[in-house]
C-alpha cells in the first residue's frame, strides 16, 4: 500500500505527463545536433534519466504546496498527501532524494546547462504557488516544462541556438494549450476555492485562444525546422500534427471533463510525432 502511494505521489501510475516532458527535451537535443553521433546519444540517455527524476520531483512539490487545495477538489482529494496516506516529511525526503540524484546527473554536462538546470529547479518550485496569484499559471508551466529544450541545446552546442529557441517557444504555447484543456476539468472547484487558471480566464472563449496558440506553435516549429535544415519528413510530421490540433480544436468542449482528460492525454502522441519528425528529419538530411 505504501509503495503504491509513493508511485501515485510521483504520478508513475499515469505517465502522460512524463512523455509530455520527455519528448520535447529529447527533440531539443537532436535539433541542436548536426549529426547523430555517440555524443548525441550520450545526452539522450542522460536527459531521459533526468526526466524520469524531475517529473516525479515536480509532482511531489506540487502536491506538498497544494495539499490543502487538493483536499477540496473532487479529482485530487484522494492523492496520497491530501488523503493523509503519506506525510509532508515523507514527501520532502523523496523530493530531496530525487533532486540530489538529478543534480549529480546535471554535473555531467557543461556550465551553461548546469545554470539552466538550477534555474529550472527554482521554476519547478515556484510554479505550484502561481495559481493563487495570477490567471496564467499555465504559461509559466510551459516555460518551465520545456526548459529541457534549451538545456539540450546548451549541452550539445554550449549555447542556445536560434532553432532551439524557436522550438522552445512553440512548445511553450503547446503546453499552455493542453494544460488549459486539462484545467477545465477542475474549473468549478477552482472557482469555489479561489484558484486562478487560464481555463477560468478564457472561459467560453477558450476555443479561440486555443486556435491562436496552436497556430503559433506550428509556426515556431516550422521556423525551427527551416533553421535546422531538417528533411522534408519533418514537415510531413508537422502537417499530421496540424491535423491533430485542428481536430482537438474542433471537438473541444470546455464542459466535458472526460473529453478534456482524453484530449490532454492525446497530446503525448503529438510529442512523439514531434520527436520522430525531428529524429528522422535529422538522420535523412
Amino acid at each position: 500500500m505504501r509503495f503504491t502511494s509513493y508511485l501515485t505521489l510521483m504520478r508513475l501510475n499515469n505517465i502522460t505527463g512524463l512523455w509530455l516532458l520527455l519528448f520535447p527535451s529529447l527533440s531539443g537535443i537532436i535539433l541542436a545536433s548536426s549529426c547523430l553521433d555517440w555524443h548525441t546519444f550520450y545526452y539522450l540517455i542522460l536527459f531521459s534519466v533526468g526526466t524520469f527524476l524531475m517529473r516525479p520531483a515536480g509532482c511531489i512539490i506540487n502536491d506538498i504546496f497544494d495539499k490543502e487545495i487538493d483536499m477540496h477538489v473532487e479529482r485530487t482529494k484522494c492523492r496520497p498527501l491530501a488523503s493523509g496516506i503519506l506525510s509532508i516529511k515523507q514527501a520532502l525526503i523523496l523530493f530531496l532524494s530525487l533532486l540530489s540524484i538529478a543534480f549529480i546527473i546535471l554535473l555531467l554536462t557543461n556550465k551553461i546547462t548546469v545554470i539552466l538546470g538550477i534555474i529550472a529547479v527554482f521554476m519547478v518550485i515556484i510554479y505550484p504557488l502561481l495559481k493563487r496569484y495570477i490567471w496564467w499559471p499555465q504559461l509559466f508551466l510551459g516555460l518551465t516544462f520545456n526548459i529541457g529544450i534549451l538545456m539540450g541545446s546548451s549541452a550539445i552546442q554550449n549555447k542556445i541556438s536560434m532553432e532551439s529557441l524557436s522550438f522552445y517557444i512553440g512548445c511553450v504555447f503547446w503546453t499552455l494549450s493542453y494544460d488549459t484543456i486539462y484545467a477545465h476539468q477542475d474549473k468549478d472547484d477552482d472557482v469555489r476555492i479561489g484558484i486562478k487558471s487560464t481555463a477560468l480566464y478564457f472561459g467560453n472563449n477558450t476555443k479561440t485562444w486555443l486556435k491562436r496558440f496552436y497556430i503559433l506553435s506550428i509556426m515556431m516549429w516550422l521556423y525551427a525546422g527551416i533553421l535546422a535544415s531538417l528533411h522534408n519528413i519533418f514537415y510531413i510530421a508537422l502537417c499530421i500534427i496540424g491535423i491533430m490540433l485542428y481536430y482537438q480544436h474542433k471537438k473541444f468542449d470546455c464542459d466535458n471533463s472526460a473529453q478534456c482528460m482524453l484530449m490532454f492525454k492525446n497530446n503525448s502522441y503529438i510529442g512523439l510525432l514531434l520527436f520522430l519528425g525531428i529524429f528522422f528529419g535529422r538522420i535523412i538530411s
